[in-house]
Parts: C-alpha cells; structure tokens; sequence
C-alpha cells in the first residue's frame, strides 16, 4: 500500500496540522530579569552548553563522532540543531530548540503534564531524525524559519526543563513524536495508511473530543469553485484494488461521482472521481478543512464542508491529553497512552 506521509515536520507550528552561504545570526531577546522564573530555567538549561563552549573544546583537531553514538551513553549537550533558512545557518543548542518548539506548538494555558508530554514529542522526534539521517550526532538538520518567532514563557521553560533529556521510545529507537489538536473521537491508525515502520501509531478513543470549541468546521464553496479546486488537486498514484487491501477501510458514496475510502478512525484516505485519486490529506490542503475527516452536504448550489477534529490524527491528540492531566494523568501515563509498547527513556 502506498505511504500517505502526514507527520508534521520541523517545521510545522500547526498543533493540528524532522544554501551556499554559511553566516552567524545573532538574536535579540527582550528583557530578561532575575526574578523571572522563566529567565532562571532558560539558564539552568544552558548551563551545560556554556560549559562545553568554554571548556570543552581545548583539543585542537579533534573530530566530532560521525555516526549517532547509543543513546543511553549520550548526554543531550552532545546534539546541535542546524537550522538552515534563507538567512543562513545557525546553530542551536537541542534544549533550547525543544523549548521554542514547545511554546510554538502547543497552548500554554494547557496542564503542565501536557506541556511536559509535548516536550518529551518534540524531542524524541528529534533524536529521530538524528537517528535516521545519520549525521553526526551534533548536527541535527532543520529549516525551521520560524525559530526565535515567539516568546517562551515561564510554564513552557518549566515543562522543557523537567523533562530534560527525555525521550519516548520503541524497542530502543526514538518514536516520530507525532501530535495533533484535536482528533475526531479516536487517533487513527498507522499500520492502515501503510506506516509500518511506526507500529506504536494505534487507534485510541477520544472520547471527549467533542467537548473541543475547535471540534466542528465548516466551509462552503459553490460547485463551480469546487470544481476549480478539485482539477487543480494533484492526482495520487494508487488502485482501488491497493487501498481495499485492507479490510479495516471502508468505501462510501461521497459527492455526485466521487466515492470516499475512510479508515478505521472515521478520517477519509483517498476520494475518488473515475480513475483520478486525491488523498485524504491532499483534499484537506485544497480545501482548506481543519481534518481529513469529513462530510459533504449539498445545498442548493452550495456544498458544505464539515470536518471534525483539527489536524492529521495521528498520535498524540492535545486536547484529549489536557482532559486526562485534568484527571490526574502524569505526562508518563499520557505518552503512554497515546503511544502503546513505548518506554520512556533519558539521555
């Protein structure tokens, strides 16, 4: 079966949705003060860096390690984000970097077990990419332009701090650290979009999901525009016959012509309109809905749009998170939850 790839990249800042030139850049940061207990994590997490870059690099000549070392014998100084953008390459320490993707991907208002859990994502996915890339283990490739763009605040420090170094894994690899907003009642399953290598993305009940102000979307398009947007949508190379191969998707009539094939949680992998196929996702982009779970209604000579949920489904849903640290949930349980046969583990 064709591999659907839905994962949000290093770069996504979507909690619904791993140059020639090299040059230092330099980044203001607005009044930092002692009393800030922000300032005083932000520190705490930078103490080690300040002590390598000062003391720990006295041997002239030496080469960095070439290959990732076992993770259990890696301390988390020994990662470098790279992040490569138009402006040019900077390097990040891997806390730091795991502290602003924090802030920018999650509310802050969520419980601190959430804000903890969503660390512990970030990061594993992370130590993935490092893992998969095979660069040397100071050098975690990114293109992240919206590095430094929003400012952290204390609970977000205090989240990264506690879980410092910390990271979820499957039979010893670090897992893809996927997560979303808001799932349609249930997360999805990975095995059914042909995701093999990540076993650990199972279906799970949200079942308080709905209570989400974010749960239900609507848009409205009139056919002639509908019509626009779907010849514009690239076609995807995949038979009926390959998706079917799993008994777990189901097929359904859609719109005029255009069949529907949903998978298990309820989320739509592919339309069909005669032999043109769109992905779940792809439609999603086009149209601009809030999930791949959706519904058509026909009005007059508008059609309606209503999606559930907010983001690709697979993983770690946010809000169905919050709800269990409500009820007393540590970030362990939650991960775990979301992630079963996982381990948490620390460098």
């Amino acid at each position: 079966m064709k591999k659907l790839r839905v994962f949000q990249t290093v770069k996504t800042t979507d909690a619904a949705r791993g140059g020639s030139s090299l040059c230092s850049i330099k980044r203001s940061v607005p009044g930092f003060f002692t009393k800030s207990l922000g300032t005083v994590l932000l520190f705490l997490l930078m103490i080690p860096y300040l002590i390598t870059f000062l003391f720990g690099n006295l041997k002239e000549g030496e080469e960095k390690p070439a290959v990732l070392r076992d993770l259990d014998t890696t301390s988390e100084e020994d990662f470098m984000i790279v992040n490569e953008t138009v402006l040019g390459v900077e390097e990040i320490p891997l806390e730091l970097y795991v502290a602003d993707r924090l802030a920018r991907s999650i509310d802050h208002d969520f419980e601190m077990e959430v804000l903890k859990a969503q660390a512990v994502l970030i990061r594993s996915g992370l130590l993935l990419s490092a893992a998969e890339s095979g660069a040397g283990i100071r050098a975690i490739h990114v293109a992240d332009e919206d590095y430094g763009t929003m400012q952290g605040t204390e609970r977000i420090y205090e989240a990264a701090a506690q879980t410092k170094g910390v990271y979820l894994a499957y039979e010893n690899q670090p897992v893809s650290g996927s997560f979303f907003a808001v799932s349609n009642g249930a997360t999805r399953n990975g095995e059914e979009l042909g995701l093999t290598e990540y076993p650990y993305l199972k279906s799970v009940s949200c079942s308080r999901d709905f209570l989400s102000k974010d749960y239900a979307n609507s848009v409205r398009y009139d056919e002639n525009e509908f019509e626009r947007i779907w010849d514009k949508t690239l076609s995807f190379q995949i038979t009926e016959e390959e998706i079917l191969e799993n008994e777990n998707i189901l097929k359904e009539k859609g719109i005029g012509d255009i069949c529907l094939y949903r998978d298990s949680a309820g989320y739509v992998l592919y339309l069909a309109r005669g032999e043109k196929f769109v992905s779940g996702e792809q439609f999603r982009d086009a149209y601009l809905l809030s999930s791949s779970s959706f519904h058509f209604i026909e009005e007059e000579t508008k059609i309606i749009i209503t999606s559930e949920g907010v983001g690709h489904g697979l993983g770690m849903s946010q809000y169905a998170a919050n709800e269990m640290a409500k009820e007393g949930e540590d970030y362990i349980k939650i991960l775990g939850y979301f992630f079963p046969d996982t381990s948490m583990k620390k460098l």
